[in-house]
């Protein structure tokens, strides 16, 4: 499993942070997402051989948001 941070604009509330959390976690591979609207991050821990930050972006991105940066 790896782990790595995804900066996030753009949540403004809990139901913000509910929606990225649901769209991460839908990605396959992805085994959790913990997600947090103070720091604007979301650290996911995911299979490297099924998904990748690439593929987490995007879910963020089709669920309404802005990926800034990304890194372990």
């Amino acid at each position: 499993m790896v782990k790595t941070t995804l900066k996030i604009q753009g949540m403004t509330c809990n139901h913000c942070v509910m929606r990225v959390t649901k769209a991460l976690k839908a990605v396959p591979g992805v085994q959790d997402a913990h997600v947090d609207m103070k720091k604007a991050e979301a650290v996911v821990t995911y299979d490297e051989s099924k998904a990748g930050t690439g593929k987490l972006s995007t879910a963020v991105v089709e669920a309404g948001y802005k990926v800034v940066s990304s890194g372990e």
